[in-house]
Order: structure tokens, then C-alpha cells, then sequence
């Protein structure tokens, strides 16, 4: 009699077993559809707490949201600008960092972000905040930069000495002024110039004091300092020019230099090379003048130069007798 029984619980745990292994996608599927509806409620909570500019608790129901329906790049967007409007560089940077590494069709407003942030410490005083705000937007493209935030990141480049990074913001910063003049801070052309020097770029230095020196009024700022750094890359390029066996552009670099008149630790030399270059191009009058300024310099005739001045003197006169 018992069998029965045993065949009939039997069957019907079989039974029992089966509706529920066909029940449990459906339970699971409803389960996963309640996490993704709260999930949705919170990502929604998130959008009107950061619209009200509680970004606390903005950034709180995302995260909640995130680990009820998991990660997503709206998830990523809105934490990365949440964390921006909040000031916390390192955290944008973090969660816009996974969003562009899966879609960098966002970079553009994460670039809004980060020069919004770079805006932000410039306005507070702290320019290396800004400098770490805008460092992602080096690497991506600098016309994400705005052209004002370009100017002061080159300036605080230069101001640390690193004109490796510096000139292509000034290169650029210029670029954007290309036809509009009066929009022009002349000082980027003496700033300019100056990151070409240091990069070892004498030559291409020279323009860029030019311009400067061609804008800015005879009392203005830095001008002096333009003058002595183009004097004395007149002088460093006039010597390239001789060395390569172009006396003409040589002379030309080293006649400008003496009407700036700077630097005065090298006019006894650029002289005495002025009449060298005139010799070898025929005009003794002018040479002759020239290593006769080497000694005005030199009112105690012991600089290093005068005894080659005066045979050069020496020699021009015997000629010309």
C-alpha cells in the first residue's frame, strides 16, 4: 500500500520541481526588473539633487544606481561632471578616465568639465590647480582648451621653466589672434621668444622680439629685457651665419645689434666681428671704423680684443697709404 503513496508524493515533488525550474527565469527576470527600476529611481533622484546643486547627495544616488543596475557610461558621465562641479579633480579624472576608455565620443564634455575646473582654481589664485585641471586636454587636442585658459597655462609653464610645454600654448594662443590685432597681449610675443631661446632656438627667437619690440611703446614692460635677449641672439646667430659662409646676413644681425646697443658685455666683440665681416666683403672704410670702436670701448686698451684691433687698424692704413 505504501508504494503508491511513494509514487504519488514522488510525482508530484516531480512535478513541484519542474513548475519551479520554469518559474525561475520569470522570478529572476522580475527580481532583476525591481534593481533596474530602483536603480532608474535613483539615477532619476541623481539628476534632480544635481539640478538643485546638492552634488552630495547627487553623487550618492548615483552610486546607488550604479550598483543596482550596474555600471553604464550615463552612470560614468554623470559622476565624472558631478564630481567636477564639486571641485574634486582626482574623482572626475577617475570616473571620466573609465567613461572615455569605452566611448570617447564624450571627451568633448569632459573637456567642458575639466576647463571649467581649470577656470575655477584660476579664479581662486591657484595655478597649479589649474594646470592639473587642464593636463587631460594636452593629450587630446589643445583647441579643447579656451583660448584665454591657453595663454595662462602657457604663462605658468614659463614660469616654471618647462618652455618644452609652454611654446606650443603660446604658438597656439598666437594662432587664434591671427587677423584680430587689437585682441592681441603683445607680451606673448617677448614670452614667445623667449621659450624659442631657452629650446636653443636663437633664430626663430628673433621675429618674435622683433614683433614685440615693433608693438610695445619704448616705456613698456619688458622691453628692456627684449632688447638685451634679441642682442644677444643677434650676436649667437650672426656667429651661425659666419660659420656657414653667409658674411652678408651676418653683418646685417650684428649692425642690429649695435643699435639696440645690448648686450654691452658683448659690443667690443660685435664690433670687432662687424669689421672683420666688412674686410671680407671690401669695405675697409667702414672696418676701419669698426675695430676703431673696439678701443673707444676699451679706454684702458686691456681688453682681450684690442690688441687684434689695433694690428687690423695697422694693417687697414698701410693699405690704403
Amino acid at each position: 500500500m505504501r508504494l503508491p503513496v511513494l509514487l504519488s508524493v514522488s510525482a508530484r515533488t516531480g512535478r513541484a520541481s519542474r513548475l519551479w525550474g520554469g518559474a525561475l527565469p520569470f522570478v529572476l527576470l522580475l527580481f532583476l526588473a525591481a534593481c533596474s527600476d530602483a536603480g532608474h529611481e535613483s539615477f532619476l533622484r541623481g539628476d534632480r539633487l544635481l539640478a538643485e546643486g546638492d552634488t552630495d547627495a547627487a553623487i550618492a544616488e548615483y552610486k546607488l544606481a550604479m550598483r543596482q543596475s550596474g555600471e553604464s557610461p550615463e552612470i560614468f558621465l554623470r559622476l565624472g561632471h558631478a564630481y567636477a562641479l564639486e571641485g574634486d579633480v582626482d574623482e572626475s579624472f577617475r570616473y571620466y578616465g573609465i567613461l572615455l576608455s569605452q566611448d570617447s565620443s564624450y571627451r568633448y564634455q569632459a573637456a567642458a568639465d575639466f576647463a571649467a575646473l581649470g577656470r575655477a582654481a584660476l579664479e581662486r589664485g591657484t595655478r597649479e590647480n589649474m594646470a592639473r585641471a587642464l593636463q587631460p586636454l594636452l593629450s587630446w587636442s589643445f583647441g579643447l582648451i579656451p583660448a584665454d585658459l591657453q595663454l595662462e597655462l602657457a604663462r605658468y609653464f614659463w614660469s616654471e621653466g618647462d618652455y618644452t610645454r609652454a611654446l606650443p600654448l603660446y604658438l597656439e594662443a598666437l594662432s587664434d589672434t591671427v587677423g584680430r590685432s587689437e585682441e592681441i597681449d603683445v607680451r606673448v610675443f617677448y614670452e614667445a621668444g623667449r621659450a624659442y631661446e631657452e629650446l636653443d632656438g636663437c633664430a626663430r627667437s628673433l621675429e618674435y622680439f622683433e614683433t614685440y619690440l615693433s608693438l610695445v611703446p619704448r616705456s613698456g614692460e619688458d622691453r628692456a629685457g627684449a632688447e638685451w635677449h634679441l642682442g644677444r641672439c643677434l650676436f649667437q646667430v650672426a656667429q651661425e651665419d659666419r660659420a656657414t659662409g653667409r658674411p652678408g646676413g651676418a653683418l646685417r644681425r650684428l649692425d642690429r645689434m649695435v643699435e639696440l646697443g645690448v648686450p654691452q658685455t658683448l659690443m667690443d666683440r660685435a664690433h670687432f666681428n662687424r669689421g672683420e665681416l666688412l674686410l671680407i666683403l671690401g669695405d675697409s672704410d667702414r672696418a676701419l671704423a669698426a675695430f676703431e670702436e673696439v678701443l673707444r670701448l676699451n679706454p684702458a686698451r686691456s681688453g682681450p680684443l684690442v690688441q687684434r684691433a689695433e694690428q687690423r687698424i695697422r694693417q687697414i692704413r698701410f693699405e690704403n697709404e
